[in-house]
């Protein structure tokens, strides 16, 4: 927060121009393979309901990946005017995930038990702790710890 605050008092989103997409394109990069894995890790366990849930998750995320990438593509090029093309490329990637989430309800494919998420039944912390960071309770070597990490995500 402090070092928000200094960036707005020195003005110093000005020298933005000297930065370059690199580490947004990192960052996303970061967060594509975290999704990949988790991604992977959800179909390998598919195997353990069966062949047909396996081979059904499979088809979903390949439907899932070349519908998105077709919007991607179709949003560049100029098969349709302009307005269209931005939608495809903007929602075609969530469009693709919300019409493939229900295609396994279709035909045959509404018997076959694919695994699911785990989720809680309530909405609270993962850990056994509050939902506030009470900073009274943090020391000053915790502090000096987080600078590093908070100069990264005040770059980002």
């Amino acid at each position: 927060m402090l070092m928000h605050f200094a960036i707005a008092i020195t003005n110093a989103c000005n020298a933005i121009k000297w930065v370059t997409r690199f580490s947004c394109d990192i960052f996303g990069f970061y967060v594509a393979f975290i999704y990949l894995q988790k991604g992977i890790q959800v179909l390998s366990l598919q195997w353990r309901t069966g062949d047909a849930a396996a081979y059904l998750s499979i088809s979903i995320s390949l439907l899932v990946l070349m519908f998105g990438y077709a919007c991607s593509w179709l949003g560049n090029s100029n098969l349709f005017r302009h307005p269209v093309r931005v939608f495809l490329k903007d929602y075609g990637t969530p469009l693709s995930i919300v019409c493939f989430t229900g295609y396994q309800y279709l035909g045959k494919m509404k018997h076959i038990d694919l695994e699911k998420l785990p989720v809680s039944q309530a909405f609270s912390p993962t850990m056994e702790r509050g939902w506030l960071v009470h900073f009274w309770d943090i020391s000053v070597g915790q502090v000096f710890l987080a600078i590093p990490f908070a100069l990264l995500l005040t770059i980002l």
